[in-house]
């Protein structure tokens, strides 16, 4: 049985509080009934296994959105004399100890976390203090490469992100940022690596691209080319899409797009554009 974790199951016998189901990796577990969905004895399927409130192992087929081992930003449903309560898409909320908190939540803040099960209870718990789960062996990644960013650490001069949800990288604050709060997410390039490993992160493209103007009809065939002579961009897409992909409000792009069909370097259609053969 793994807890916290979506396991293979069969339906091994049907009584009137539920289903239970024999775990693909070994052991017994009840899925209780519901009007939303019947089941037969011999079906097999993915379920998702946690701890009741009694302490029983119990599973469900609603998907969370963390397993246990993964991190993820949470947003506090609940906070009381014991804990603070995240919404992870379970009817059961995940609980987040006082003691695995960094500073005061509130209800609707949001965290960065880390899921793993308690020692003592054999509960899934979230912690903050995620800084010992992190992956130190950046070796599979590369400067100029796009990752995904979830803020966990703000302070006046830089901000320190989950990169991909795997790694940290850091981010040095400069004039004219716009404000950074913790578990705000976002597309970021990997800027350089320090002597000892440490990723160092960039919100706009290094190197060609980077220096590049972002507004020139040049870049916009740099990254068609790039993308193999298509890409599924134009009248249809929103504005927040192409200020993330083309760093650019859609006003631009479209008056760039305008221009380069007239020159004949792109062909336009209601999917995206291309270019020109």
């Amino acid at each position: 049985m793994e807890l916290g974790k979506f396991n293979r199951a069969r339906v091994d016998a049907i009584m009137p509080q539920g289903y239970y189901l024999e775990l693909e990796t070994g052991g017994r577990v009840l899925l209780p009934g519901s009007d939303n969905f019947e089941l037969q004895e011999d079906e097999i399927l993915d379920v998702f296994v946690y701890m009741d409130s009694e302490d029983r192992p119990i599973a469900t087929l609603q998907k969370p959105y963390v397993q246990a081992g993964e991190f993820a930003v949470l947003t506090v449903k609940e906070v009381n004399r014991v804990g603070a309560f995240l919404d992870w898409g379970l009817n059961k909320d995940l609980f987040l100890p006082y003691k695995q908190q960094l500073g005061d939540l509130q209800k609707g803040d949001k965290c960065v976390v880390y899921v793993l099960e308690d020692e003592l209870s054999g509960r899934l718990v979230a912690t903050e203090k995620i800084k010992s789960f992190l992956d130190l062996d950046t070796s599979e990644l590369h400067i100029g490469q796009r990752v995904q960013l979830a803020a966990y650490e703000v302070t006046p001069d830089y901000v320190d992100f989950l990169v991909d949800y795997r790694y940290t990288g850091r981010l040095m604050l400069t004039q004219g940022m716009e404000r950074i709060y913790i578990g705000d997410t976002m597309p970021g390039f990997i800027q350089r690596f320090t002597s000892d490993g440490k990723i160092t992160l960039n919100l706009t493209p290094i190197g060609y691209r980077g220096l590049m103007k972002s507004d020139s009809p040049n870049a916009i065939m740099q990254k068609l080319e790039e993308a193999g002579g298509f890409l599924p961009y134009g009248d249809h897409t929103d504005p927040d899409t192409i200020r993330t992909e083309f760093n650019m409000s859609k006003k631009t792009f479209k008056k760039i797009l305008g221009t380069l069909f007239r020159e004949g370097k792109i062909q336009l259609s209601d999917d995206g554009f291309s270019a020109t053969r």
